[in-house]
């Protein structure tokens, strides 16, 4: 009997679960939906029993779609957002809702932790710390619910919950904790330092002690999960981490110089370096993040894929609805064929993503969205379009700054934004460089599922099991003359920020 693997990719939108062969093809999959609650601006929150009913469900709709016999699954591997936090009881039950790794709440407290001058800041370049960061939240938490706080045996993110579900064992992931908790595993682990310092003192007997690498078997599947699944008990479910870093192993972009673009409801920027290095308006370098003896970089965007759905939900009118259904096609092809035909541009549309504020590489949550330049020339379709190029604007800031310290030879995309090949055709020529997209584009799916081939022994580590499982797709090369007209577009949308930053942050500040 052929033998296969789970990928879990617990993201924002929805729960999905991938069934792969030894060779990565994904032979099956399965998707169940998850639900945000947005209680006030600059706020997220999931429901925890909502996760576990989508977990189920996803898992058991990739088993049905794949036609396999579910002994035939021989590991588990899982990623999950990052940094959502989960307080539970004593007894493993949640506290509250889950703080999603978009809620900016924590602002304040994030603005503390940026100034009290610890050395772990080295990680956030002695820059600004973002609001979504695990100690923020945790802070926020103990000041506003302490009942919660106080009751909290657990806390911990989305992917240790996740393992947790899946085995019953309390761990925490070298992943996340690197790259959301200050966490070094050269320098001793958590830093107590700082954690003293900024009032959280007391948060370490309420920390996982196990602290788990990506494809470490972290333990057996449960027999209530077994039996809620239908999969073997005791299968081996192996540590995974942050969803976009999983994303990274997905596209087997494992060598200094490649740089992953996880793409999605938010999208990251992550790399591996061949140094150690901190720069103001990056995160990291976060050392033994992924693998050991490796540095990596991130930046990130918080609203991408997320304005596009907001876009898409609230403003699309009955016309072009209509035009889909005539045509039998899905209304994002409409609007991205619409889109296609105007100019670099939009006609003179510039729009700022910051409708949850701004992750780097100005570390800013109080900015917020704009849109600029509308006349009543422009359409659905200019917004629509401008949605795109003011993302891909924000990811050539991002580049700008990293080019100035490490190499960046080849962009690997992955994710929901690789659907269009308008979208990746403005990656290419607002960035000048060429994409490369995998041919399985549920690389964090994917990615999980490589994390589960190395727990179930079936490759030595992570990159030979990436090296067997990943294959190269399409690549998008830039329109040179279109690069240098969005060099303005660049221009006119960094000077949109610092325009508006101030008055922002005040009018936030009028909001609480």
């Amino acid at each position: 009997m052929a033998e296969y693997v789970l990928g879990i990719d617990a993201g924002t939108e929805s729960v999905r679960t991938g069934v792969y062969d030894q060779s990565g093809h994904c032979i099956g999959f399965g998707v169940s939906e998850n639900k945000n609650i947005h209680l006030h601006p600059g706020w997220g929150e999931q429901n925890i029993e909502q996760w576990n009913k989508s977990l189920v469900e996803s898992i058991c709709n990739a088993i049905k779609a794949s036609g396999i016999e579910p002994a035939s699954v021989k590991g588990i591997g899982l990623d999950g957002t990052s940094c959502t936090v989960v307080f539970l009881d004593k007894n493993g039950k949640p506290l509250r809702d889950a703080v999603m790794w978009m809620d900016i709440r924590a602002a304040g407290e994030a603005e503390e932790i940026a100034g009290c001058g610890d050395d772990a800041l080295k990680y956030t370049g002695f820059g600004n710390v973002s609001a979504e960061w695990f100690p923020c939240k945790v802070l926020w938490v103990k000041r506003n619910e302490p009942d919660v706080y106080r009751n909290a045996a657990t806390i911990f993110e989305h992917t240790d919950w996740l393992a947790y579900r899946l085995t019953g064992e309390i761990t925490a992931n070298i992943n996340t904790t690197s790259v959301r908790w200050f966490y070094n595993f050269r320098e001793g682990g958590r830093p107590d330092s700082l954690y003293n310092t900024i009032g959280l003192d007391d948060v370490g007997d309420k920390l996982p002690s196990r602290i788990v690498k990506p494809g470490e078997v972290v333990g057996g599947l449960s027999g209530e999960m077994a039996e809620a699944t239908g999969l073997t008990k005791g299968i081996p479910v192996a540590g995974g981490g942050a969803d976009a870093y999983i994303g990274l192993i997905g596209v087997n972009a494992l060598k200094p110089g490649q740089l992953a673009l996880i793409t999605g409801s938010s999208q990251l920027h992550i790399g591996l370096s061949d140094k150690e290095l901190h720069v103001k308006g990056l995160f990291g370098s976060f050392p033994d993040a992924l693998a050991p003896d490796t540095w990596t970089v991130e930046a990130g965007q918080i609203s991408t894929g997320s304005i596009m759905k907001w876009f898409m939900t609230n403003f699309i009118n009955a016309d072009l609805k209509a035009r889909a259904e005539k045509q039998g096609c899905h209304l994002y092809d409409i609007m991205n064929e619409d889109a296609a035909a105007l100019p670099p541009g939009s006609e003179g549309l510039v729009i700022l993503e910051h409708w949850q504020g701004n992750r780097t590489p100005w570390v800013d949550p109080a900015s917020r969205g704009v849109i600029r330049g509308l006349t009543l020339k422009h359409g659905p379709a200019h917004i629509f379009r401008a949605i795109m190029e003011g993302v891909v604007y924000g990811t050539q800031v991002i580049l700008n700054t990293m080019e100035q310290h490490f190499r960046i030879d080849e962009i690997i995309a992955c994710g929901g934004a690789t659907q269009s090949d308008l979208w990746m055709q403005i990656n290419a020529d607002v960035t000048g460089k060429p994409i490369m997209i995998p041919e399985d584009q549920n690389a964090v799916s994917l990615g999980s599922g490589i994390l589960a081939a190395v727990g179930a022994g079936w490759y030595k580590d992570m990159n030979s099991a990436a090296a067997a499982m990943v294959r190269k797709g399409k690549t998008v090369l830039p329109n040179s003359a279109n690069t240098e007209i969005y060099k303005e577009y660049v221009h006119q949308y960094e000077a949109t920020y610092h325009a508006l930053k101030d008055e922002s942050k005040r009018l936030v500040g009028t909001l609480h």
